[in-house]
């Protein structure tokens, strides 16, 4: 273990545990209930937020070879898929939790997996190169796990591509976005709370920046570990 990694493990032992989505939500059926049946806003009738999204993918998947396994986790009605697809990407997939999205982003003609991000049993290890996860991760109820899981997803050095709203301050949206305390995307430090998260679970830091096109956001491309 790094002395960097031993110093982060150090600090957080000696810190006060942030806030989970258990502290903000009566339970898991809660919040599928949520994601399901209430955040159901479509992207691609909000324009500036669906340039937004295009604007991430023409950037983190530039040098990405366009022969690449994309899997969109958290799709939504299919805004990503077809940036990914202009972009020359063949085939790419989509996972959504929402059943009114999936139909949606079916009807665009992606293949779309109906399923929670915090099992993606449906999928085999390795299946994918690359993962393009935007304003995904903040909504999980238990963020670790889903990293696991698109981890898993992932072949070696395989890269994942990520969106976050940052910096996501205060209570606001907490609800909707219950993990964003774990995630540390609450904290105005240039990001590296949130990094940290993902350094920690298995991944290296390829680039970070931020973004304010659509709202203030992280942008971050990670490469997993073997």
């Amino acid at each position: 273990m790094s002395l960097r990694r031993f110093l982060r493990k150090l600090r957080r032992r000696f810190r006060s545990p942030p806030r989970t989505a258990r502290d903000l939500l009566s339970s898991y059926e809660e919040y599928l209930r949520l994601q399901r049946d209430e955040y159901l806003s479509h992207e691609s009738e909000v324009e500036r937020w669906a340039e937004g999204l295009r604007r991430f993918v023409g950037a983190a998947f530039a040098d990405v070879p366009r022969t690449a396994r994309v899997l969109d986790c958290a799709c939504g009605d299919g805004v990503g898929l077809e940036a990914l697809k202009t972009m020359g990407f063949q085939n790419p997939v989509g996972v959504e939790l929402a059943p009114k999205k999936v139909e949606r982003a079916r009807q665009r003609g992606f293949r779309i997996e109906e399923a929670d991000m915090h099992d993606l049993a449906i999928l085999a290890d390795g299946s994918f190169d690359a993962v393009l996860s935007s304003h995904t991760l903040e909504h999980a109820y238990d963020p670790g796990r889903v990293l696991a899981e698109l981890r898993r997803l992932l072949v070696p050095f395989g890269t994942l591509h990520v969106v976050l709203p940052y910096p996501d301050r205060g209570d606001r949206n907490e609800r909707a976005h219950a993990a964003k305390y774990e995630l540390g995307t609450d904290r105005e430090d240039g990001g590296e709370h949130a990094t940290c998260f993902f350094l920690d679970r298995g991944f290296e830091l390829v680039s970070r920046r931020t973004d304010d096109f659509r709202e203030p956001e992280l942008w971050l491309s990670l490469r997993k570990q073997r």
